[in-house]
């Protein structure tokens, strides 16, 4: 019997009782990572290391092709699912909301690292980063499973923060190719994509953003090529869709009450907006997602 679009919106992997103090679990499966090939979204963030990995990795509309040291950055809400698997050997560190709530010193990292935009979600490393990854998630898991004791919750803290500046360096590293790159126009670009996140249901324009950046249309949309080779808009308008493609797959929204949430005029403006992006129609792009067999 085929399931609801309502039976499939949340797909949690951890009990509730084995995420530390609420804000993160990490299990590591040294023979064979549980996958699973039918689409679905969490509650949570996810840092996903494979250093041994074969198959491929379905994140929202893009395909990651893994052959070992991959590294994958999961948003809350994002789909995803795996196909043609081989052997694939990893670690699965989930961080709940209330770890960046109680941890204020870290909280950029939840859009600079964790973005809707698929940008740098998938990490293929060297061997040297790769050990290093692994290095540390192994001492992440060592004090995981220690008893209780006083500082536990800050020591932990203090190694995921480790992590994510670690990480950040790598997509820092990959992001500027260019001898024309620079840290500042970096720093830039991620300011864009967080503010993005916040304001992408109200506000469409790029020169919204330019101005909350305090900076020119034309600087943002070199920053934006320099380091995602897409312009400003088409970012905006991609976040947009990634939402819109949401609700339509995994809620029973109405067509006109997805458009209002959205900040289009109308739902035929919202629709002309959709088709001209996805190619085909929000009501077209329903019944065919719904066709799926999950």
């Amino acid at each position: 019997m085929k399931k609801k679009n309502e039976d499939i919106l949340k797909l949690d992997h951890v009990a509730p009782a084995a995420v530390y103090k609420e804000q993160f679990h990490i299990v590591h499966h040294p023979a064979k990572y549980p996958v699973t090939d039918v689409p679905h979204r969490h509650n949570f963030y996810e840092i996903l290391w494979f250093p041994k990995a074969d198959g491929m990795h379905f994140i929202d509309d893009a395909t990651f092709k893994m052959t070992g040291n991959d590294l994958f950055l999961i948003s809350e809400g994002q789909m995803h699912y795996y196909q043609n698997v081989g052997e694939i050997q990893g670690y699965m560190l989930v961080i709940k909301d209330v770890f960046w709530e109680d941890a204020q010193s870290i909280n950029n990292f939840k859009t600079s690292l964790f973005n809707h935009l698929l940008i740098n979600v998938h990490l293929k490393l060297s061997d040297e980063r790769a050990a290093d990854i692994t290095d540390l998630l192994n001492n992440i898991l060592k004090e995981y499973k220690r008893p209780d004791y006083m500082g536990k919750a800050e020591l932990m803290t203090s190694y995921l923060k480790i992590l994510l500046i670690r990480i950040s360096n790598f997509q820092q590293d990959i992001a500027m190719p260019s001898s024309h790159a620079n840290n500042n126009d970096y720093i830039l670009f991620q300011r864009f994509i967080d503010l993005l996140e916040q304001k992408f249901t109200s506000h469409h324009e790029v020169a919204f953003y330019a101005n909350e950046l305090n900076i020119s249309t034309r600087k943002l949309a070199d920053i934006c090529r320099l380091y995602n080779s897409r312009n400003p808009k088409e970012l905006i308008d991609n976040r947009i869709l990634i939402a819109a493609k949401r609700q339509l797959q995994f809620d029973s929204t109405l067509i006109k009450e997805i458009s209002a949430s959205l900040n289009f005029s109308d739902q035929y403006q919202f629709s002309k907006f959709f088709k001209k992006l996805a190619g085909i129609s929000p009501v077209e792009y329903r019944v065919q997602f719904a066709k799926i067999d999950i």
